[in-house]
């Protein structure tokens, strides 16, 4: 069972690297992405604005925008 299961998330990451390349990128180069989506001045932060928008995208994203310190 335990093998099976580690089967199918290796053919599940196999399959979302084809589906969405984006998601194979280094975590440094997606940070450094999102860090440059930021809008210059941000005198009223909004739910609507990076790094809210970036993190409803997926859980990777999510991840990766709750710990970068640079988009808070």
């Amino acid at each position: 069972q335990r093998r099976l299961t580690e089967e199918k998330i290796t053919i599940q990451r196999s399959l979302d690297s084809i589906v969405y390349p984006v998601l194979t990128l280094p975590v440094e180069i997606t940070t450094e992405i999102f860090v440059r989506c930021l809008p210059r001045y941000s005198a009223y932060p909004s739910g609507n604005v990076a790094p809210m928008l970036l993190g409803r995208i997926c859980r990777q994203w999510r991840n990766i925008a709750c710990s970068t310190p640079r988009l808070w």
